[in-house]
């Protein structure tokens, strides 16, 4: 039977190398996008692709991905949680709560809308994924020995992140005994518009390594924090 893999945030970037990744592995993909443009790009590209045009920043993501994902499957196999957007502000002075709430609406409440619109899709697969994209910047552990000191990186990007990381293992713990594996994959230091200054890696190498980790992924490697190809991560 064929797989199903959906994929938020997948007009561009890492996203986009994820869906000509799973396509051209005979997956049945369902791209997220944010715009019919976007949607009509990919299918151009992928033909028999199913992009699903919705916004995870607001609640009506949750009931439009449900309704297109029922209009062609009732079993999904992995939800990769990609969507995300950069901070700027790096310093406590220039912080707003703008941008933070914006971040942690994509990072965190993005993820919440997905999974609840996936959930009973996955929960007919026999081997359920759902993999959160997170980053090295939501290690707690990281931060606290002092390894971003000096890199610049926003409050609220980190932030958000380790909630997101925070959502993760609460989503494994609840739904490791429905079968469901969940877990957070720092994809690598991506060479993007957004790259930090010690970026050393292309969107595509690092969906190569992530869709080695899906392939991998079960529930005997539930609940973990890993950069594929390098190992777990520390919270």
């Amino acid at each position: 039977m064929q797989q199903t893999v959906c994929i938020t945030g997948a007009s561009k970037g890492l996203g986009l190398e994820l869906v000509k990744l799973f396509y051209a592995h005979r997956y049945r993909v369902f791209p997220l996008v944010r715009t019919n443009a976007a949607a009509n790009d990919l299918l151009k590209e992928m033909p028999t692709c199913h992009p699903i045009v919705a916004d995870v920043t607001e609640d009506t993501c949750t009931d439009i991905l449900k309704a297109a994902l029922y209009a062609h499957t009732n079993v999904l196999d992995i939800l990769i949680n990609n969507a995300g957007i950069p901070g700027v502000a790096y310093q406590i002075a220039q912080v707003t709560t703008q941008e933070t709430s914006e971040l942690f609406n994509v990072h965190s409440l993005g993820v919440i809308r997905t999974v609840q619109a996936a959930l009973s899709f996955l929960e007919r697969s026999s081997v359920p994924r759902i993999i959160n994209i997170s980053s090295r910047l939501a290690s707690l552990s990281k931060t606290a020995s002092g390894e971003f000191y000096e890199g610049g990186f926003s409050y609220s990007y980190r932030m958000a992140k380790a909630a997101q990381n925070m959502l993760t293992l609460c989503l494994d713990q609840e739904l490791r005994s429905r079968g469901i594996h969940v877990s957070a994959v720092h994809p690598g230091k991506l060479n993007t518009k957004c790259a930090s200054h010690d970026a050393n890696m292309d969107p595509k190498e690092a969906a190569e390594k992530i869709f080695a980790w899906c392939q991998a992924a079960g529930l005997h490697n539930s609940g973990y924090y890993v950069e594929p190809g390098m190992g777990k991560l520390p919270w």
